[in-house]
């Protein structure tokens, strides 16, 4: 009898130091699989697990980077952002959660408290469109082997153009997959003519369509 396989640990969403196996591994791969962001925070701040977009943002943006923590156990990597005001607002928005609700809230022009959660709205030094951090409480028992509270942070990086799948698009409002084809181009483009240019089609095709 055949026997599946799952891919290997290491290529998978990353489980850091002290995360105590956060993902099982099946569930690594699906969350791999996704462009969103996700990492899970411990109340101190350390990063506990990534998945694959996560760690992609974090090495590619000049802003982030991941570092061995400042106190003991060192083993374990913090999320440092600069310039150092994210930083500290970073740290600020990770205990609050992490507390549910009961640290102190913060109001600043780069970041806003809606709820149990926090957004950090980090902006480019070369213009680009900015990336938004969301930061939410899960609040988990501290159960052998468990660490608890988690927080999960939530990266959007506003440069990366939406995607939405065809099929979803069909199966939602009942296109075909020419009016699908149009819909999802216009989440691209603006215009009749900047559509018709990018499926190379006729303007008379998209206006029909």
């Amino acid at each position: 009898m055949a026997s599946s396989s799952v891919p290997a640990r290491a290529s998978t969403a990353t489980d850091f130091a002290g995360s105590a196996e956060v993902a099982h591994p099946l569930l690594a791969v699906a969350l791999d699989t996704l462009r969103q962001g996700l990492v899970v925070f411990d109340a101190a701040g350390h990063v506990l697990s990534a998945n694959a977009a996560a760690r992609r943002v974090i090495e590619q943006y000049p802003g982030l980077s991941l570092q061995p923590s400042p106190e003991p156990p060192h083993e374990r990597l913090r999320l440092r952002i600069q310039p150092g005001p994210l930083q500290l607002r970073f740290d600020a928005a990770v205990r609050a959660c992490a507390l549910d609700g009961d640290a102190p809230t913060f109001e600043t022009a780069t970041s806003r408290r809606t709820g149990a959660s926090r957004t950090l709205v980090l902006a480019r030094a070369d213009g680009q469109p900015a990336l938004v951090l969301q930061l939410s409480s899960l609040a988990l028992p501290a159960e052998a082997g468990r660490p608890g509270p988690l927080v999960l942070g939530t990266i959007v990086d506003r440069s990366v153009a939406p995607r939405v799948a065809l099929a979803m698009l069909r199966d939602l409002f009942g296109l075909t997959e020419s009016e699908a084809r149009v819909a999802e181009a216009y989440l691209r483009v603006d215009t009749v003519k900047d559509v018709a240019e990018l499926l190379g089609v006729s303007v008379n095709t998209v206006k029909t369509h």
